[in-house]
């Protein structure tokens, strides 16, 4: 007697009736694992690690939808496994979550024996949790971990109906790109995420040279940091802009890369990029003349090493 690999149907969605395999064991495949078995999907995840696609005695039926949560350079070898190995077939529409890989490129090369392609990008940060992070459910995901997310989808006709379902499903919000808006979307996620945890590195190491422990540090600046994110939810932006860029306070930022410089030239180029962006936001919040900003960029100019 031979068994699907694919669970049956939840019984609270006894409708939905998409089998979706999942192929990758990071955390991004884990939260998509337990989000979409939630809301009624008939989910398979596997990983290499896992040992075969297929069971001995296992009925071999090729999923409607694949993700590929791997890594980005591991996305192409994925997908032709996966088709080499049945767990796709010409009614199947595959799809990538890495936010800077167009589909055509990454899958190209599945593309003629496959329904579709696309990406679906869920816009959260995803990072690994310590030693429970395990598919057997006793890790920390939670299936409604998704909920309320933008997800950026791209793709042919089919891939772009696929990450449209799924994203409906759970809740999320589509935006819909074309592959030449792709690296521009995903800079700015870059920026308000991977961009702002060197921030924090940065400003942690600092407080660190004037005596206080990394850990404490850490602590402090990540409660900073809420109360920013906290401001801009509640006032946006540029209101939520405050320091000495948006007090027009010349002084204190010559001061602050005086300083900086004489810890490393990076550090201050870091300050000094940074502040000149805060200048236009300042300038767009209406805090002062337009002489008065101009005085902070010319100390932000006359400073550059």
């Amino acid at each position: 007697m031979t068994t699907s690999l694919f669970a049956d149907e939840p019984e609270s969605n006894p409708e939905r009736s998409t089998r979706v395999l999942i192929v990758g064991a990071g955390p991004v495949g884990q939260t998509l694992d337990r989000a979409l078995s939630h809301v009624g999907f008939r989910v398979r995840s596997w990983s290499r690690s896992h040992g075969p696609l297929w069971a001995e005695g296992s009925t071999q039926t090729a999923a409607d939808i694949v993700i590929l949560a791997v890594r980005d350079d591991a996305i192409s070898q994925a997908a032709e496994y996966i088709v080499g190995h049945g767990g796709a077939d010409a009614g199947s529409v595959v799809l990538h979550c890495a936010g800077g890989r167009p589909p055509s490129q990454v899958l190209s090369a599945i593309r003629s024996q496959v329904k579709g392609i696309g990406l679906l990008h869920p816009l959260r940060s995803f990072v690994h949790r310590g030693a429970t992070d395990e598919l057997d459910g006793s890790g920390p995901r939670s299936e409604h971990e998704m909920i309320g997310t933008v997800m950026a989808i791209v793709g042919d006709a089919a891939g772009i109906a696929a990450g449209q379902e799924l994203c409906q499903a759970l809740s999320g919000v589509p935006l819909l790109l074309s592959e030449d808006k792709l690296p521009m979307y995903h800079a700015a996620a870059v920026l308000a995420a991977g961009h702002v945890a060197t921030l924090l590195d940065v400003a942690i190491h600092l407080l660190s040279r004037v005596g206080l422990a990394r850990q404490d540090g850490q602590r402090a600046l990540v409660e900073l940091t809420q109360s920013v994110l906290r401001n801009i939810e509640q006032v946006g932006l540029p209101h939520a802009l405050t320091g000495p860029v948006a007090r027009v306070d010349a002084l204190t930022v010559a001061s602050h890369l005086d300083s900086l410089n004489r810890v490393s030239c990076q550090v201050g180029d870091l300050y000094r990029v940074v502040a000149e962006s805060s200048l236009d936001v300042a300038y767009r919040k209406g805090v002062a003349e337009d002489s008065a900003l101009a005085a902070v960029g010319d100390v932000l100019a006359a400073r550059r090493v």
